[in-house]
């Protein structure tokens, strides 16, 4: 070999020297592939050439779990809570404006209407209308005197004579005092289930039977213990 043929990097190598990074000519006879900057051995991060790198967790071992989707599911549940969490506080408002009970109330389902008091604006006007009737009844049950003089032409109209026509007047006291009482108590219990909206209008009802047949109970002992009334009985037993 002569001195003067041109020579590459090494004298004892059959194949050009290229360049890092260069292409080598097809006319040459050699692939076109694009020669790597480092040696077939791997690249400067550790990682074999032509290998891609491997995902997140991909050589984890069995049973691994990915925090970062377990955070992620996490997020999401919450997400989903809160929003139900909302949307069940904007439909309450709604459903005691309607008058729904608690818990009754579902989708594309009518719920009945409910006053402030009672367990209906109906149910909440009759009550009060019995009432003012129940007060008025214990307002003329005071007139003592009036009420025992009526009392007394009945008796005598349709029966006969007493003997002892004052005493009615301490039956018709007693009378009074039963009433009163009796309406008090109906009016504690009326608006204890009017501002728990729950039906009340049979309260008065109920108060004005239990009243009445109370208020009797004096003036009837009156009347059958009188010795005249006593003996007009017998009479009629008798014929």
């Amino acid at each position: 070999m002569s001195g003067d043929e041109p020579r590459g990097t090494d004298d004892w190598s059959a194949v050009p020297a290229h360049d890092p990074g260069h292409v080598a000519d097809p006319s040459d006879g050699l692939e076109a592939r694009r020669t790597p900057a480092t040696s077939g051995a791997g690249t400067p991060d550790g990682r074999v050439h032509g290998r891609p790198a491997p995902g997140y967790g991909e050589y984890a071992p069995e049973g691994w779990v990915n925090p970062v989707l377990v955070e992620q599911e996490r997020r999401e549940q919450e997400e989903r809570s809160r929003a139900l969490r909302e949307q069940a506080a904007r439909e309450t408002p709604r459903d005691h404006r309607a008058g729904a009970p608690s818990g009754a109330t579902g989708v594309g389902r009518a719920a009945p209407a409910a006053g402030r008091f009672g367990a209906s604006p109906l149910d909440f006007v009759l009550t009060v209308g019995l009432l003012v009737i129940g007060l008025w009844s214990v307002i003329e049950s005071l007139s003592v005197g009036t009420t025992a003089s009526t009392i007394r032409t009945v008796v005598e109209q349709q029966y006969t004579d007493l003997s002892d026509p004052a005493a009615l007047s301490s039956a018709v006291l007693v009378r009074a005092v039963v009433l009163v009482v009796v309406f008090v108590l109906v009016v504690w219990w009326s608006v204890r289930r009017l501002r728990a909206r729950r039906w009340t209008f049979w309260v008065p009802l109920v108060g004005g039977v239990v009243a009445t047949v109370l208020g009797m109970v004096p003036v009837m002992v009156v009347i059958f213990q009188d010795p005249q009334f006593a003996a007009y009985l017998q009479r009629m037993a008798g014929g």
